[in-house]
């Protein structure tokens, strides 16, 4: 069971998931800092308890925060379903990620999805992180906001959101178009890899390979930040 111990982690998922919020600690005597997701908290009808210092370190295991929630588990959307749902959704902007395995690189691109209006996450069921509490605290509560899809083979479904005329395009430093040279108009899925990049088959499936034009001497980005950088430029155009 997951515990948040981020203020804007807890807030957005007793305002978005209160169904999924079990229960609500405070630390004795931050009982003032903590009145707003108290308040919350009560307003959706989820439980909250006072514990004395030792109690709450030893229930939440963090000695520095004041408040956490319990949750439970994050959902994910079943991959079928999700491809049944595509015709409805208009010009779709998705997320892949290819052996994204770090969370704090998880969690920011969670945090750059909700941002930048990324409609669904797909993220591989081998070599990929899972949305856990440490994702869910990195995003500062953007996975309360964003729809996950775990796939079992990455590149067999990239395979079918081609075949439903959605353009997936793979971020990479060598690719051969800079990313601002290409229409994100349309319906668009970005691929990125982890700190060893696209696998070969993942590159191969990709409709184009497209590069964010850095500096030459030290061309290589972080994955959230190329991410980040990439989502803004869709939304960018979009406008």
């Amino acid at each position: 069971m997951p515990f948040l111990f981020n203020k804007n982690s807890i807030l957005e998922a007793l305002k978005g998931h209160p169904g999924k919020a079990r229960r609500l600690l405070v630390r004795q005597g931050h009982e003032r800092l903590s009145e707003e997701l108290i308040e919350e908290a009560r307003k959706q009808g989820v439980a909250y308890r006072i514990l004395p210092s030792e109690a709450f370190a030893k229930k939440c295991g963090s000695p520095r925060s004041h408040v956490c929630l319990e949750r439970d588990d994050f959902d994910y959307t079943d991959q079928d379903a999700f491809l049944q749902r595509l015709d409805t959704m208009g010009p779709v902007f998705l997320g892949a990620l290819d052996g994204v395995q770090d969370p704090q690189n998880l969690g920011n691109i969670a945090r750059s999805s909700a941002c930048m209006g990324v409609d669904a996450l797909i993220l591989p069921k081998d070599r990929s992180c899972v949305i856990n509490e440490t994702v869910a605290n990195i995003s500062r509560g953007a996975t309360e906001f964003i729809e996950a899809v775990r796939v079992t083979n990455l590149s067999r479904y990239l395979e079918t959101l081609k075949k439903k005329g959605i353009f997936c395009y793979g971020l990479d430093e060598r690719g051969g178009t800079a990313l601002w040279e290409v229409d994100l108009r349309g319906p668009v899925c970005l691929v990125c890899g982890g700190e060893d990049g696209l696998r070969r088959l993942t590159k191969e499936t990709c409709d184009a390979l497209l590069r964010i034009p850095t500096n030459p001497s030290f061309p290589s980005l972080n994955v959230a930040t190329s991410f980040a950088l990439a989502c803004y430029e869709v939304r960018k155009q979009r406008l």
